[in-house]
């Protein structure tokens, strides 16, 4: 498989990752909403509009960043064989890697030492990045196997 064709399975399944960890995560972002809205129906239309937009773009943003310094340097310089034999082990070092990268960014073991208040945003951040890492893992794999059974 050329590496142009493995560009384009990569941001294929980096695609669907962002679509997928969006999908997992947008009920968490309903709650939130609600809650800070309050009662007034108006209010939470509109919060609901630019909540949905907020999380979008910042969705968005992070997988393009993966996509950048992650997804296409492994899918350009790491040979296909190899991701297909450690298959399993791709997959898990993705999820752990973005759940660290997470974790790294918003200062986890900082929030446990003031008893664990205000890891919302970590909880719905590490869900986004597993499922992005995994679904993108998965998926990337899968386009390589099909090929090469092709």
């Amino acid at each position: 498989m050329t590496r142009s064709r493995r560009c384009r399975k990569a941001t294929q399944a980096a695609l669907l990752g962002w679509l997928a960890g969006f999908i997992i995560t947008s009920p968490a972002q309903i709650v939130e909403v609600l809650r800070n809205s309050g009662p007034d129906f108006q209010l939470m239309t509109s919060a609901l509009g630019y909540g949905f937009a907020l999380w979008l773009l910042i969705t968005f943003a992070v997988a393009a960043l993966v996509w950048v310094c992650a997804v296409l340097p492994v899918s350009l310089f790491v040979h296909e064989q190899w991701l297909l034999q450690h298959r399993r082990a791709v997959i898990v070092v993705s999820v752990c890697l973005g759940v660290a990268t997470v974790s790294y960014k918003i200062d986890v073991l900082g929030h446990f030492e003031h008893n664990g208040v205000g890891l919302m945003n970590f909880w719905i951040y590490a869900c986004f990045a597993a499922v992005f890492a995994g679904i993108a893992a998965h998926f990337y794999l899968q386009f390589l196997a099909r090929e090469q059974a092709a």
